[in-house]
């Protein structure tokens, strides 16, 4: 009788001890369940803001065009050779306005707070007065512009007499260039 009953306590304390397992079991499945539910979920939904975006790619891409439209003009062109190619390109409006070009310095800046690279320029220029007017205009309506940073005009010769006036004109120039290219 003795084992009987050891028998029956250890068939109790197994069926017991499997009892636990099998809740704790159950338990841990739910808990692993809910925690795939949540990940399912937020991988749903971050699933469908990139479909989203995948979608509006077309719009996007439209609307970047429109923008570099936009702004194209007022920028010059970036790249490696971009300050020795603004450079020239105020040397062709001194030369178109028949005014002399004395020196000419050049350095790349980088932007700051936001802004955009540009090229700085110092120049100096002497002609006759109308002229320098003129050419002191057209840098006004060039596009891509040419941002005047300071300008100090000195005469020179004889302030007196009948014949033309000539000047000299030291300007500081800021000219915008496109950013640099991101690769995706």
């Amino acid at each position: 009788m003795n084992s009987n009953v050891w028998l029956r306590r250890t068939w109790t304390a197994l069926a017991v001890f499997a009892l636990c397992l099998l809740v704790g079991g159950a338990l841990l499945y739910r808990s692993l369940w809910a925690r795939y539910d949540s990940a399912l979920a937020q991988l749903e939904a971050r699933s469908e803001r990139l479909e989203g975006v995948v979608q509006s790619g077309p719009q996007i891409e439209a609307l970047l065009a429109k923008a570099q439209a936009s702004v194209s003009p007022w920028v010059h062109p970036g790249g490696d050779n971009a300050p020795n190619e603004v450079q020239q390109k105020l040397r062709e409006l001194i030369v178109a306005s028949a005014s002399t070009l004395v020196s000419s310095q050049v350095a790349m800046e980088p932007g700051v707070d936001g802004q955009i690279d540009h090229i700085r320029l110092t120049t100096t220029v002497v002609g006759d007065w109308a002229k320098l007017i003129r050419f002191m205009e057209t840098l006004q309506a060039q596009l891509p512009p040419f941002w005047v940073s300071s300008a100090i005009a000195m005469r020179e010769g004889v302030s007196n007499g009948p014949g033309p006036q000539n000047a000299r004109v030291t300007l500081q120039l800021q000219a915008p260039i496109s950013p640099k290219k991101v690769q995706p």
